[in-house]
């Protein structure tokens, strides 16, 4: 066995490595439909599965803090592409110093960053296309595992009580597996329009089975934002053709309409039947109401990193106003804004909002379906974080991603004239050498990238 085989060998593993890291951060590995009763019935219960899988958690962070110790420079290039990433980032453990709850504050707030290397270990190591591969494969598996773990437990994978008959898998609540299936149809769905033709069909079985998860557990959001992205999908695809403002305009009206659509859909009880009635008709929006009015006592940097909503801190008098104990605003932005303060969400907003701008320069430029990747999953986090809250929390898969696809843009301009004769000349010579680059050069289209 020669030195090149090893390699691709050594190669091929870290790609497995990568895949089953995501995999551990879906939360489907613990198995907690199996141990956690459903909402409504009554009880308590944890999984002895949850212990085993946070330290596999701890070991895929380990290994990628090895792997980026050995390839330092490409680590160092995709670090510094979004300065307010790391503003958001290195708030959390600081954020100790003005939490209520301090040791809390800075803990999750490590664990937030050693979550967060893994994210910049996938976007220094691999190229979109190769992390859009891998985030398929991994999504891909964790789709066909919960179909088939519900078919097979449907006493565990299907909701009992308050959400009787809706899937929630291997998950403890529909609401986890809908964001999750969500999230699944959109790597599913651009590996299935840019595969060869010998994978086109098995793509698109798996894209039906991420529809039919996201049917079945009955979620209003996640259909309304499936929905959306799809909706989406062939609209990015004529912006990477076509200028102009009508898609763009076209594409906006679409966020505010599925936007409102959303919310009216998740709070149509208090539409209907008013103030004063029983808080489980209220829906979120009181829930929202009374987290703002605590977010103007102090606006700025917060209650801390994870810490109002503690039993004992400043949530209870949320949970008085509205009679009954959310274990989270229900909206990302105000999280946030709770949690890190404006600041905070100033940083988020930015990031997110750097993600959409290098993604639709980078749209127009390279036109392949994987390009599109970034742009929709920008787009999930804002739909999602609509009614729920998924910005920035240790060990989560969505986090991990944000970090992943925000490093893995940068500056993006077109080649210059006499870059593209540079370009020619090199191909050129590769060719009439019978050689191959030995760092690949951009196409005549693609987007050039500087740190």
């Amino acid at each position: 066995m020669n030195v090149f085989s090893i390699l691709s060998d050594v190669l091929k593993l870290e790609k497995v490595y990568a895949i089953f890291g995501i995999i551990v951060f879906t939360g489907i590995l613990t198995l907690s439909s199996r141990y956690v009763p459903s909402e409504g019935v009554g009880g308590g219960g944890t999984s002895p599965f949850e212990r085993p899988v946070v330290l596999l958690q701890y070991a895929t962070i380990g290994i990628s803090l090895i792997l980026l110790a050995l390839r330092p420079k490409s680590a160092f290039r995709v670090v510094w592409r979004d300065p307010f990433l790391w503003g958001l980032v290195l708030m959390t453990p600081i954020s100790f110093v003005w939490s209520d709850f301090p040791s809390f504050s800075l803990k999750r707030g490590i664990s937030t960053l050693q979550t967060t290397m893994f994210g910049v270990y996938l976007a220094s190591r691999y190229d979109r296309k190769e992390l859009l591969d891998i985030v398929t494969w991994a999504l891909g598996i964790t789709a066909v595992f919960s179909f088939l773990y519900t078919l097979a437990l449907p006493g565990s994978g299907i909701e009992k009580g308050i959400h009787s008959g809706a899937w929630r898998g291997p998950l403890v609540h529909k609401n986890v597996l809908a964001q999750l299936t969500a999230l699944i149809s959109l790597p599913t769905c651009l590996a299935a329009i840019h595969s060869p033709p010998k994978y086109r069909k098995r793509l698109w079985a798996v894209f039906i089975i991420t529809v039919l998860l996201v049917l079945l557990t009955r979620s209003k959001t996640g259909l309304m934002v499936f929905l959306t992205l799809m909706m989406l999908v062939p609209l990015f695809k004529i912006l990477q053709s076509r200028g102009g403002i009508a898609i763009p305009v076209m594409i906006f009206a679409i966020f505010v309409v599925s936007s409102g659509t959303t919310i009216l859909a998740e709070n149509w009880e208090p539409f209907l039947y008013g103030l004063g009635k029983d808080p489980s008709l209220s829906g979120r929006t009181y829930l929202w109401q009374a987290s703002i009015d605590m977010i103007r006592l102090r606006p700025w940097f917060g209650y801390g990193y994870q810490a109002f909503w503690q039993g004992t801190g400043a949530a209870n008098q949320v949970w008085l106003a509205i009679r009954y104990v959310a274990p989270h605003s229900h909206n990302g932005f105000i999280n946030i804004s709770l949690d890190l303060g404006l600041v905070g969400l100033f940083f988020f907003v930015m990031s997110l909002l750097t993600m959409f701008v290098r993604g639709i320069a980078l749209l127009r430029i390279e036109k392949s379906p994987a390009e599109m990747w970034p742009l929709l999953y920008a787009s999930f986090l804002l739909l999602y974080n609509q009614t729920e809250s998924t910005i920035i929390q240790h060990n989560n898969l969505f986090w991990i991603l944000h970090v992943a696809v925000s490093l893995s843009l940068g500056y993006v301009r077109k080649l210059s004239p006499s870059e593209v004769r540079e370009y020619r000349d090199k191909q050129a010579y590769f060719a009439a050498m019978n050689e191959t680059p030995s760092s690949p050069s951009p196409s005549l289209n693609s987007a050039k990238f500087s740190e």
